[in-house]
């Protein structure tokens, strides 16, 4: 039965219209613990089974929140019978006339209590429902409609087909959480309840994925009366005409809204059929783990299990109407020696859909597993086998194994580099739980790969053999051995095939599902395109760095129209210098990498045809040569220069048919800043803590904002660190390194240009993503910070300019010093010359002063 209710102390927000928030449970736990203490004191207390909270809505003010409740009891015989009249009064007294329950007040006219037929799945005579609604009592009805759309940029897989597996779950919290705004928004808003999604299905050959959903509404005399063709033209409206939900892209003929009648049995589409599925393994032991639901040996073998079958029955007769299988149970066999594993797999059965013949699926599986023998990595007993209970005689499978041969099986080697996946100790151990996860996903990504090529037909599998280093530990390297059928009827393995098959689906060897690929690293069978060095022309390179003192650049922005501008001109008297030059008959180009504000540092790099008499002295002489002038160095007549360098680079290799380089490389930039508003607390420094792991996930994923950047096509992605305090704040210190790839020929990465991207793409470095309020001055990659450099070069600054007073000071000082010394002379002399009095006598020069008379 149904209890409605509405709170009146309880504001309504977002978060409790998600069930998956923590508002939500937490709410929900509270009232669900005082219905349970209400309900036990009420007339149907001994058959009373619990309640469960499905949804909270926005009531008719916007501070109150109405709640929609489902409550169960056991339907015996020997029990009172229920009666919604006696349970309403009863729980209108105890809540003091519909006024408070537990610490919430209640709106008097808002309870209800309803009561529904269900469709009985009884155990124990504890029944569950199933979705029937009764014809409308008097206190509250309940009406529901069913919405169908398909999603066309939503690929169709087998976990969509798995209600308990993490993409369903997200997948349908997502439309959920799309689908109830507009409706919430429509003609039935006041009176809307909820939506649910049911099933996904394949369309379009699982290049699209159909949705289908049942919604609810309480039906009243007050509220408003659903029309399906508002309702469809309203979500029309609100969706573009049927084109986007959200980030989800629609087929705009795909939408249907219809009324589901509580008299209708039958639900729309196919009807689910089940059969049985048993068999034994021999290679997996068994353990009390096994037989323990839940645990996680339990749920990792499941997986594995619907890993190995799901594909099986795909691909047998029922293949078109085959939805999925469940494991059951794992028991012990042959005193825990071998594991037995039942299972239930469902179909859609319908009249159009062929009668389900269990012997035919039989002789199918059988084939499929080599005779009962093979199920993956597993080895079967192959008298195991069991559909539905059938199990056909072993002289009938002799028979039919002698009369058709099976076809023998080969191997070819498969080896790539993955740039984003950092190698570790534990991916050269196979019994470490991340070489086996990570052998699982490449797996998981290699087998659709396959599956789509030339050899499809033949492909058995591909077993990752191991995990090597790449350079520097940065990368890791897979290789795996790939098995196929060899048969006269099934197609050819030609190698050079497959590799272009698997470039082309690779986006031409450079990303395998959420990994990024090395471009050169792939080879099958040690075939690959890779560049040959002994026919490919090869090239010297040189960087260069000088500073323009008579100009300045003021926008960072790459893609400004100032930086092209200056980065276009630099460009063009740097490749006119050395062509110029006594070089220009080795010389080839040279490029701008980076332009840095202020007084605009340059570096660029400069290549060359290899001969022996190039060498950097060479290409630092020649440069000096093409810029001094009688006033200095200068690029052109435009640009004056103050202090240059030149280094060498590694030797670049390219081929003809390649325009990229060899090999691209992979640089790491340590980011670290403060967040203002996460309050420092020694559980981020837990790294098993919630509050670590939620904020870690939060960080990293906004942090994807460079994914928006111009860097976007070289953005490998961003890793948090550690988290710390702050001396006097109550902020969060972050520290994390951001991954990129890189062509280290063609461009080159500076931690400036990282640094202005992301203060461009926070806002000025206030705001990452709505959660997080930033440190504006707290930013540094790789210790780099234009704050502190500013500061720098203002002290360089100030410093020299006093140093130019001080000198003009001494000078000045030193001149008057100058003066004043020949002053003292001149005067000293002529006070000497008054005081000697030189006569010319008869007999020659007299100084009377000397006269002794």
């Amino acid at each position: 039965f149904t209890v409605n209710f509405t709170i009146t102390n309880l504001q309504y927000s977002s978060s409790l219209r998600n069930p998956y928030s923590a508002r939500f449970s937490a709410t929900a736990r509270v009232l669900t613990a005082l219905l349970d203490q209400l309900f036990k004191k009420t007339s149907i207390h001994s058959v009373y089974i619990g309640c469960k909270m499905i949804a909270f809505r926005p009531a008719q003010k916007n501070e109150d929140t109405g709640v929609d409740a489902v409550c169960t009891y056991k339907t015996d015989s020997a029990a009172s019978h229920f009666d919604r009249v006696v349970v309403y009064h009863e729980v209108s007294n105890k809540t003091n006339g519909i006024t408070s329950l537990g610490i919430y007040s209640l709106d008097q006219e808002s309870l209800y209590i309803n009561v529904h037929e269900y469709l009985f799945s009884c155990c124990n005579k504890c029944c569950a429902f199933l979705a029937a609604t009764s014809p409308a009592p008097p206190l509250a009805q309940e009406g529901h409609f069913t919405i169908n759309f398909t999603v066309t940029n939503l690929l169709y897989t087998s976990a969509l087909r798995n209600s308990n597996s993490k993409k369903y779950i997200a997948t349908k919290k997502t439309l959920t959480y799309l689908v109830d705004p507009l409706l919430q928004k429509s003609s039935i808003g006041p009176a809307y309840v909820g939506c649910k999604v049911t099933a996904f299905r394949s369309k379009k050959d699982r290049d699209d994925t159909g949705v289908d959903a049942i919604c609810s509404y309480r039906d009243e005399p007050s509220d408003p009366k659903f029309s399906r063709v508002t309702v469809y033209h309203e979500l029309s409206n609100m969706t573009n005409g049927i084109t986007k939900l959200g980030h989800y892209s629609l087929n705009s003929q795909s939408l249907y809204v219809n009324v589901a009648k509580p008299t209708t049995t039958q639900s729309p589409g196919p009807i689910v059929e089940q059969f049985i599925l048993n068999f034994t393994i021999i290679n997996l032991r068994f353990t009390t783990d096994l037989g323990t639901p839940n645990s996680a040996k339990f749920n990792s073998t499941e997986k594995i299990m619907q890993h190995y079958i799901d594909p099986l029955l795909q691909k047998s007769s029922i293949g078109p109407y085959f939805t999925g299988c469940k494991v059951i149970g794992f028991r012990s066999v042959r005193n825990t020696d071998n594991t037995g594993v039942d299972a239930i797999c469902n179909y859609g059965n319908s009249s159009q859909v062929p009668k389900f013949d269990q012997a035919e699926v039989y002789q199918e599986l059988r084939s499929m597993t080599n005779g009962i023998t093979k199920l993956g990595i597993y080895n079967l007993d192959n008298k195991s086998l069991y559909i539905n209970g059938y199990n056909e005689p072993l002289e009938r499978s002799s028979l039919s194994i002698t009369t058709a041969p099976s076809p023998t099986s080969s191997h070819f080697t498969l080896n790539f580099t993955l740039t984003n996946l950092q190698y570790t100790a534990d991916l050269d151990a196979p019994s470490s739980r991340k070489f086996i996860s990570t052998v699982k996903v490449i797996n998981h990504y290699i087998d659709p790969l396959f599956k789509r090529s030339s050899i499809s037909s033949g492909y058995i599998g591909c077993k990752v053999m191991r995990f090597r280093s790449g350079r520097d530990r940065d990368d890791t390297g897979v290789d795996a051995v790939c098995s196929y059928k060899t048969n006269v009827s099934l197609a050819r393995f030609d190698r050079e095939k497959v590799y272009h098959e698997l470039s082309a689906m690779t986006n031409g060897v450079t990303k395998l599902g959420h990994y990024s690929l090395e471009k050169n690293s792939l080879y099958v069978n040690a075939i690959t395109r890779k560049p040959v060095l002994t026919e490919a022309p090869a090239k010297l390179g040189y960087r260069l760095s000088f500073r323009i003192v008579n100009e300045k650049l003021t926008n960072p922005d790459s893609q400004s129209p100032e930086y092209k501008a200056a980065v276009e001109s630099i460009s063009n008297k740097m490749n006119q210098l050395y062509r110029q030059s006594n070089l220009r008959d080795q010389f080839l180009n040279c490029s701008i990498t980076r332009l840095r504000t202020g007084s605009i540092v340059v570096d660029c790099k400069c290549f060359f045809q290899p001969e022996p008499s190039i060498n950097r002295a060479v290409v630092e002489r020649a440069f000096q040569d093409g810029t001094s002038n009688a006033t200095g160095l200068w690029l052109g007549s435009s640009y004056q220069l103050q202090g240059f360098s030149v280094d060498s680079l590694e030797l670049a290799i390219e081929a003809v048919t390649y325009k990229t380089p060899l090999k691209s490389g992979k640089e790491s930039f340590r980011l670290n800043f403060r967040i203002s508003n996460l309050p420092y607390s020694p559980e981020l420094q837990d790294s098993r803590s919630q509050m670590y792991q939620l904020n870690k996930e939060k960080i990293e994923k906004e942090l994807d904002v460079f994914k928006a950047s111009s860097l976007k096509d070289h953005f490998a992605g961003c890793t948090l660190e550690s988290f710390g305090p702050i001396r006097g704040k109550a902020y969060t210190s972050v520290a994390s390194v951001c991954k990129f790839t890189l062509d280290p020929f063609s461009w080159t990465l500076q931690k400036e240009k990282v640094y202005e991207e992301l203060k461009r793409l926070t806002h000025g470095f206030t705001k990452l993503g709505p959660s997080y309020e930033l440190d504006n001055r707290s930013l540094t990659v790789e210790g780099y910070s234009p704050l502190t450099t500013d500061e720098q070069e203002s002290e360089r600054s100030e410093l020299q300019f006093w140093a130019i007073i001080l000198i003009c000071i001494f000078t000045l000082l030193g001149f008057i010093l100058l003066i004043l010394l020949c002053f003292l002379i001149v005067f000293c002399l002529r006070r000497k010359s008054q005081l000697y009095q030189v006569q010319q006598g008869m007999y020659g020069v007299y100084f009377p002063h000397l006269n002794t008379r």
